[in-house]
């Protein structure tokens, strides 16, 4: 214990050992040469003296050195260990034990370090899994790590020795193959990633069945980055998502040049809208009875320096981005603003962006509208979009339900199929139906819009609900219209949009609208 306070390190307590050993050898020979030889110390010589001092010095020494080296040894060894653990944890992920996102990129960086001859050209599968997020949603999320870890052992099984799996995190998956560089090889690849999902997965709670949507693209000689590929794929990806089902899509440059073309919309859109260069315009909406304006459809427009003044049809906000919230959030309270003004019960129409209905945020924003302006609750209509998709209705559904509690209209876009969405209006629930004429006209042609538009207005009033019409355009249309029931019209027969709708009211220009109407 002494030995351990005054020499704390290993290596000097073999020191230590090594000169009392030196010391012992030396003084032995000392006494062999006297006792034995029967010598006096005076026949020693100096270099016996000499040898005999050094020996403690040269064994402690070299105890020292191999105990020291031993120790490096040993931490070496060690942090050799601890690098390849490091390294397998950096490059493996967690749940499913497949390589990760820092992993492909390593050996997408090591491919494309390949020159001459040597370099292969490789396919990119990238997969994104069907449904992940509505199972996630109703399952949970111990579920959605459950499907994640099946899929990824199929993956590995049915790819083991002929391709890298990957899973870059949530649920998108990688497959990289050196053997498949055609088209032809890759799709076959698709193709049985695709029938990976023909059994359902057992979620032990439950069994689902799913799919996935695959962007295929090749690692290039050209390529410079990892980026580079994985952009390609996931263009192709956005691609194969369009596309109902277990689907795949190849990229192509026509797919990055529409993307360039979206980037350089976006970035004209948001100069824009820094430069205050959007405005509103009003669709008036007539009582289906009585003919009197009642209400106002807000119509956002954009006067562009080139292209003039242009409707929200004439261009498309990214989806996901931020940009197109604060748009919408602009039009809203804007539309608020002036409808405030307006005599009451004068109502207002609001079609928002699908990005607004799907934000978490969105009840408490309009409601934040309507009190900022001083608008009631009741004169307020939100209308979903005609045509959104009854996936895209189930996770609106709760913004919907919040406007309605809140005392907001809600309206139900359809009739582009010439048919009510009679699957959706049991979960929406809406006040009114609005019946796109414009789009039953161009399915079914002018000649047959008129009988058909009778047939849904009749089958809204069966189901108990108020339809309304628009996309107006002939007398007989309205005709038609109101002899049929509907609760209210608008299209360019009742009226144009119109800038200022101030200048409508209590100087006798309401009536003449009216009388139009």
């Amino acid at each position: 214990m002494m030995l351990r306070t005054f020499l704390p390190k290993p290596e000097q307590r073999f020191a230590a050992a090594g000169a009392a050993l030196g010391a012992l050898v030396s003084a032995a020979w000392l006494a062999t040469e006297t006792v034995l030889i029967e010598q006096s110390t005076t026949h020693w010589d100096v270099t016996a003296i000499v040898a005999a001092g050094a020996m403690p010095f040269l064994l402690g020494g070299s105890f020292y050195r191999w105990r020291y080296s031993r120790r490096l040894e040993r931490e070496l060894f060690a942090a050799r260990r601890a690098e390849r653990r490091l390294r397998h944890e950096v490059h493996r992920d967690k749940l499913t034990g497949l390589a990760n996102r820092a992993a492909l990129e390593a050996d997408i960086r090591q491919a494309l370090c390949v020159e001459g001859a040597a370099f292969e050209r490789k396919s990119l599968l990238l997969l994104d899994l069907d449904r992940f997020k509505s199972i996630n949603d109703t399952l949970g999320h111990d579920a959605g790590d459950r499907l994640l870890a099946l899929f990824g052992a199929r993956l590995r099984r049915a790819f083991a020795g002929e391709a890298t799996v990957y899973r870059l995190g949530g649920d998108e998956f990688v497959v990289a193959a050196a053997g498949a560089s055609s088209q032809a090889e890759a799709e076959m690849l698709a193709t049985r990633v695709e029938r990976l999902f023909e059994l359902p997965f057992d979620l032990g709670e439950a069994q689902v069945a799913s799919g996935c949507s695959i962007g295929i693209a090749f690692i290039e000689r050209t390529d410079i980055s990892t980026g580079d590929v994985l952009k390609r794929a996931d263009l192709a990806l956005y691609e194969a998502k369009a596309i109902s089902g277990n689907s795949h899509a190849f990229h192509s440059e026509t797919m990055s040049d529409a993307m360039r073309q979206r980037a350089e919309a976006e970035r004209d859109l948001v100069r824009g809208f820094a430069q205050e260069e959007f405005f509103l315009e009003f669709l008036p909406i007539a009582g289906g009875e009585s003919g009197v304006v009642r209400g106002f459809e807000s119509l956002l427009r954009w006067r562009h320096p080139l292209r003039g003044v242009i409707g929200a049809d004439a261009f498309e906000p990214p989806e996901q981005s931020a940009f197109t919230l604060s748009l919408g959030a602009w039009a809203l309270q804007a539309a608020c603003r002036q409808a405030a003004s307006w005599p009451s019960p004068t109502g207002l129409t609001v079609v928002p962006f699908a990005s607004q209905l799907r934000d978490r945020d969105f009840v408490v924003q309009v409601q934040r509208c309507l009190l900022a302006a001083g608008l009631p609750p009741g004169r307020l209509t939100i209308e979903v979009a005609e045509g959104v998709s009854t996936e895209d209705l189930a996770v609106f559904a709760e913004n919907l339900r919040g406007l309605r509690v809140l005392g907001v209209r809600v309206a139900l876009g359809g009739g582009s199929a010439s048919s009510l969405p009679l699957n959706q209006i049991s979960d929406v629930q809406p006040d009114q139906v609005t019946v796109d004429l414009a789009a039953v006209r161009a399915a079914h042609g002018s000649e047959r819009s008129v009988a058909l538009l009778a047939c849904l207005i009749k089958t809204g009033q069966v189901l108990r609900l108020a339809i309304g019409v628009s996309g107006v355009e002939k007398e007989s249309e309205a005709d038609c219209a109101r002899a049929c029931g509907a609760a209210e019209l608008r299209g360019p027969w009742i009226s144009p949009p119109i800038a200022d709708v101030t200048v409508l009211f209590g100087g006798g220009k309401m009536g003449e609208l009216r009388r139009t109407a």
